[in-house]
C-alpha cells in the first residue's frame, strides 16, 4: 500500500513539473505579444485617447501630419547631399545607386538637384532609354513647356518600347490640349500663339495646332498670320471657314457692339459691385486666395493674373494645378515662370474657379501689392471710371 502511494505521489510531481515547464514555455510568447501590443498602442494612443467620447484628438493628427513631414524634410536633405556627392565624386556610385538616386529626387520633385546625377548617368549610359524620360520630366519642370512638348517629340525618334511610345503621345497630348483650352478660356492670345508656333513646326499639320494659332493670331487683329496659318488646311475647309467668317463678318460685330453697349448701361442696375481703391492711378481690389485676402492691382494691359511667390505658398496643393513654364514679360526683362490653375479665387462676394496665375518672384512686387489682376479675370467685370472723384467700380458682367 505505501508502495502505491509512493508511486502515485512521485507520478504528481512529475506531472506538476510538466505542467510548470509548458507554462514558463507559453508565457515567455505571451509576455513578448503583450509587451509588443502595449508598445504599439502607446504610439497610437494620442490619437484615440478621446475616442471614447467619439471626437477624434486634432493635435493628435497635427502631430503624425508633423512628424511626416519632418520625415519627408530629412529624406529630401539626405537626397540633396547625395546629390552634391555625385558631383564632388562621382565615380564613388554604382549604376545602380545614381539611377536609384535620380528615381528619388524625380520622386520628391527635387529638380534643381536632380541635374547633377542625371547629367552624369546619361555620361555612362546614354541609351537608357528610363533616363531620356526622367530627363523630359525634368524638363517639363524646369523650361518653357513648348521646350518641353519639343522634347517628347523627339523622344518619338528614339528606340523606346511601344508601351512608352504611347506614354509620351499621352503627355504630349493632354499638355497641349490642357494649355490650348486654359489659355483660350483665359483669352490669353499672346501666350497660347508663343505657345503653339514652335511646336507647329515641329506637327505641321495638327489640327489643333494650326486652329489654336489661327484663333490666337485672329484676336490680336493678326489676320494676315491667321490665313498663312490656315493655309495648310483645305479652304473649304468647315472649322477654317467658321473662324475666318467670326473675323471678317461686320455684321456679328456690330451685334456683339450692340449688346456690349447694353451690359454696360444695365450694369449698374443689375450687377454686383466690387470695391476698388486707388489714386487716380493705379487702382486696386482685394482679392481672396483660400483663406488670405491680398491687395492686387488692376492691370489692363496683362493678359494673365501675377501673383507673388509669398501668396502663391499660402494656397493649399489641393487647390492649384502646375500647367507649365512660359516665358513672360515684366517690368525687369523676360523670365521664365511657372503657370498654375487655382480652384477658385474671390473678388468681393463674387467667386471664380479655375483661374490661371504667373507666379513672379517677390521683387516684381516693389509696392503694397502682391500680385497683378490680368484680363483673365478683369474681362468678367464692367469698368465704371469717375474722372472727378477719381473713383472707379468694377460690376459683375
Amino acid at each position: 500500500m505505501h508502495k502505491f502511494i509512493g508511486v502515485i505521489l512521485l507520478m504528481s510531481l512529475g506531472l506538476n513539473a510538466y505542467l510548470l515547464l509548458q507554462i514558463k514555455t507559453f508565457k515567455a510568447p505571451v509576455e513578448s505579444a503583450i509587451n509588443d501590443s502595449n508598445a504599439k498602442t502607446s504610439q497610437v494612443a494620442p490619437a484615440a485617447q478621446s475616442l471614447s467620447d467619439g471626437k477624434a484628438n486634432p493635435f493628435a493628427s497635427r502631430q503624425e501630419s508633423n512628424k511626416q513631414n519632418a520625415a519627408f524634410d530629412a529624406d529630401k536633405a539626405e537626397q540633396k547631399k547625395l546629390a552634391e556627392a555625385v558631383y564632388e565624386a562621382p565615380q564613388n556610385f554604382s549604376a545602380e545607386e545614381l539611377f536609384e538616386l535620380i528615381q528619388s529626387l524625380q520622386s520628391n520633385q527635387q529638380y534643381a538637384e536632380l541635374t547633377l546625377p542625371l547629367r552624369e548617368y546619361l555620361k555612362s549610359y546614354p541609351d537608357d532609354y528610363r533616363a531620356w524620360l526622367i530627363e523630359a520630366d525634368l524638363t517639363l519642370h524646369t523650361e518653357p513647356l513648348n521646350t518641353a512638348i519639343a522634347f517628347y517629340y523627339g523622344l518619338l525618334d528614339k528606340n523606346l518600347p511601344a508601351l512608352e511610345i504611347a506614354k509620351v503621345k499621352s503627355i504630349i497630348q493632354v499638355n497641349t490640349s490642357k494649355v490650348v483650352q486654359q489659355l483660350s478660356g483665359d483669352t490669353a492670345w499672346d501666350l497660347l500663339a508663343t505657345f503653339i508656333e514652335p511646336l507647329l513646326q515641329i506637327d505641321p499639320l495638327n489640327r489643333r495646332y494650326i486652329m489654336g494659332l489661327a484663333k490666337a493670331y485672329g484676336k490680336q487683329d493678326q489676320l494676315i498670320l491667321m490665313e498663312n496659318v490656315l493655309a495648310a488646311l483645305p479652304y473649304d475647309d468647315a472649322r477654317a471657314q467658321r473662324l475666318r467668317k467670326s473675323f471678317y463678318d461686320p455684321e456679328q460685330s456690330e451685334i456683339a457692339a450692340d449688346i456690349e453697349d447694353e451690359s454696360r448701361q444695365t450694369a449698374g442696375l443689375t450687377k454686383r459691385r466690387v470695391p476698388v481703391s486707388g489714386n487716380g492711378e493705379q487702382f486696386f481690389v482685394k482679392t481672396k486666395f483660400d483663406r488670405y485676402s491680398h491687395l492686387m492691382l488692376l492691370d489692363t494691359g496683362a493678359s494673365t493674373t501675377a501673383i507673388s511667390q509669398r501668396v502663391f505658398m499660402r494656397i493649399p496643393s489641393s487647390d492649384k494645378e502646375f500647367i507649365g513654364r512660359f516665358t513672360v514679360q515684366t517690368a525687369g526683362g523676360s523670365i521664365q515662370a511657372p503657370m498654375f490653375k487655382l480652384s477658385a479665387i474671390e473678388l468681393g462676394k463674387i467667386a471664380m474657379s479655375n483661374v490661371s496665375v504667373i507666379v513672379l518672384p517677390e521683387e516684381n512686387f516693389k509696392g503694397s501689392f502682391q500680385g497683378l489682376l490680368g484680363m483673365n479675370v478683369l474681362r468678367n467685370f464692367e469698368f465704371r471710371y469717375d474722372p472727378e472723384k477719381q473713383q472707379m467700380i468694377l460690376f459683375e458682367r
